[in-house]
This record gives structure tokens, C-alpha cells and sequence, in this order.
């Protein structure tokens, strides 16, 4: 069995075979990890094929269309810390993709008080989250709706039975929960993987009228933790995202369960005399790691595959989308020194 290397010792996918041809590399998952390792590699040369199982890119950032136009019940908002994520930040919003929030923020419950609080270095997106991602991938080829079941050396098995092989990478962007049972032909790293935990979270699309005059609230409460106002969408139109206590408590609620729940949590926090309107809900099963693994991804050299993702990294958008360029960049310059 092939060795467990961490990403401090070499590249997951060092060894790049047969040097006169155009690597090729597999990507499991359009998250914004994904998309990034693949817009990369593409960029640098590489046939890059990209699968997931939605109908489109974006992950945690993936967006929602609603008859008045679109929203997000994932990341609702995105930061930077270091380089060369500000600038990324920076060139989106350039393009009016993003904008700083420069809105008001209140925090409190109305039962007890309001108070103004304020949002630094925080972005949030002026066009579908999802459109973000998906230009990440440049030249990559993305392939939708496209259910991987098994990842083995070099080798995708997809849900519909398809094996794609003779990749020169196999590169696994998801929550490490998810790619542990992909990766049974690769026991050393599902057994590196099983450290991580998740937590969840439920995100619920509302709409109401009333309650404080601001674009983010951030609840002093148990059951919820943040409202944010939609830029698109229409008046009045909300996601609110629970705690971590009330996504584990209706962890296996229905839909119509969970959003009552909300609903009526919400209702007397923020003191509202008429029912809300609940439009969609999404639990989000694996929204943040507990336990990451630290480096940038962890990969098993001989075999040729790694994991990216905030599950190696740690919590954030920034820290996700570093794992996936810092990969790329490893295994071209791994590629480079092969080369005659």
C-alpha cells in the first residue's frame, strides 16, 4: 500500500506520468476549492475535467434562483486576510460582482435590546455566488449533474457506472465526510480524513415586513444566528441562518418542521405581529469544520490522489479557496520538474 504524505512533504500527485503528453487531472466537486485547484491548472497548461453532482458550480456558494431573480442560502458573506485572496476580492469587485457591507448591522433580540454593530473587511456578492465560482474554472471542463461514487488510483467510477481513467491526478474536493466513503480503495487516507467533524447549519429564505431598520441582524439567541437582506429578490426577502444548536436538534426535521421552527423563532426575536413567509430551506449538513487538519491538503503521492478543502485547512472561503491554488500550484511545479 502507497504511502500517506501531508502536504509539508510533497505534492499528492508528484509523479506525473508519460512527460511528452498534457497532464490530465480529475476534480471531484465545483466548491470554490475545486474550481480554483482547476481554473489553475487549466491555466497552466493542464486538460482538467471537473464533476459534481449539482447542476452547477459554487458549493457553499452556490445560489438559488426565485422568480424575482436569485438568492444565496450559503456563504453569505466572503473576507480576506492575506494575499493573494484580497486581490482576488479586490479584482471582483472591480467587476461589480461584489461589494464592501456598508450597510447597517444590528445585533440583539427585540425583547431585550438593539444595538449597532458594524462589519469589517466584509464582502458580499452583487451577482449569483454561483456565477463567482464558476469563473474560477476557466478553461476546465465542468460536467454537472455528474455523481462520483468511487475514487480509486488515476480512476473515477461515476454513479451511472462510467470508470474514467488514466488520469495523471485525482483531486477530491469535498467534505472530508463525503470523501471518506469515495476513497475505499485508499484506506491510509480515509483513515487520515476521519479526524474531521462538521457542524450543521439550516438556512431558511424569508420574507416579512417590519423589525429593525438594518441589512444584517445578528441575533443574541440559542436557536438563530444571522439575517441577512437579499439584494435581489424583492422587498423583504431574508436568509436567516440558524445555530449550530438548532440544526442538530431538527437535524433530520422536513422541511415544513425546520421552517416553522424558524419561523417562529424568528417572529419573537424580532417582535413581529404577523407571520413570516417561509420560502425555501437548505440544511447544510458539513457548513463548518471542527478539527481541520491543518497545511493545504493531504495526498497519497503514488496513487495520485489528494484532498483540498476547508476540512484540511480550516474554517472560511479564503482558507478553502488557498487549498485547492496552493495544490495546483504544487503539482505543477512537481510536472515542471519532470519535464526533459
Amino acid at each position: 500500500m502507497a504511502g500517506l504524505h501531508s502536504q509539508e512533504e510533497n505534492s499528492g500527485c508528484e509523479g506525473v506520468a508519460t512527460p511528452a503528453a498534457v497532464p490530465r487531472a480529475a476534480v471531484v466537486g465545483a466548491g470554490i476549492s475545486g474550481a480554483g485547484c482547476a481554473g489553475a491548472l487549466a491555466a497552466a497548461g493542464w486538460e482538467v475535467d471537473v464533476f459534481d453532482k449539482a447542476r452547477g458550480a459554487g458549493g457553499r456558494m452556490s445560489s438559488r434562483r426565485i422568480e424575482q431573480g436569485w438568492a444565496t442560502l450559503g456563504t453569505p458573506f466572503l473576507s480576506a486576510k492575506r494575499e493573494p485572496f484580497r486581490s482576488k476580492l479586490r479584482d471582483w469587485a472591480r467587476q461589480g460582482w461584489i461589494a464592501p457591507v456598508r450597510g447597517s448591522l444590528w445585533q440583539g433580540r427585540a425583547t431585550i435590546h438593539w444595538g449597532e454593530a458594524q462589519l469589517q473587511n466584509q464582502y458580499r456578492p452583487m451577482i449569483e455566488p454561483s456565477q463567482v465560482v464558476r469563473s474560477l474554472l476557466g478553461s476546465a471542463r465542468l460536467h454537472t449533474c455528474a455523481e462520483v461514487t468511487a475514487i480509486a488510483p488515476r480512476t473515477i467510477t461515476l454513479a451511472d457506472g462510467r470508470t474514467l481513467g488514466d488520469y495523471d491526478c485525482v483531486v477530491c474536493s469535498m467534505p472530508t465526510t463525503q470523501a471518506i466513503p469515495l476513497l475505499g480503495a485508499l484506506p491510509l487516507l480515509q483513515e487520515r480524513l476521519g479526524a474531521v467533524r462538521y457542524r450543521p447549519i439550516w438556512a431558511f429564505l424569508m420574507r416579512w415586513e417590519g423589525g429593525p431598520a438594518a441589512d444584517v441582524i445578528k441575533f443574541d439567541d440559542h436557536l438563530l444566528n444571522l439575517a441577512v437582506r437579499q439584494v435581489s429578490g424583492g422587498p423583504g426577502l431574508w436568509v436567516v441562518y440558524s445555530s449550530h444548536e438548532f440544526a442538530q436538534t431538527y437535524l433530520e426535521a422536513g422541511f415544513e418542521e425546520a421552517s416553522t421552527r424558524g419561523a417562529s423563532a424568528l417572529m419573537g426575536l424580532l417582535g413581529l405581529p404577523w407571520p413570516v413567509e417561509v420560502e425555501a430551506a437548505h440544511l447544510w449538513r458539513h457548513a463548518r469544520p471542527v478539527g481541520a487538519l491543518g497545511g493545504f491538503w493531504v495526498g497519497d503521492r503514488e496513487n495520485r490522489v489528494a484532498v483540498i478543502g476547508d476540512g484540511i485547512t480550516g474554517v472560511g472561503v479564503e482558507r478553502a479557496w488557498e487549498s485547492g491554488v496552493r495544490l495546483a500550484q504544487a503539482m505543477q511545479q512537481s510536472k515542471e520538474e519532470l519535464m526533459p
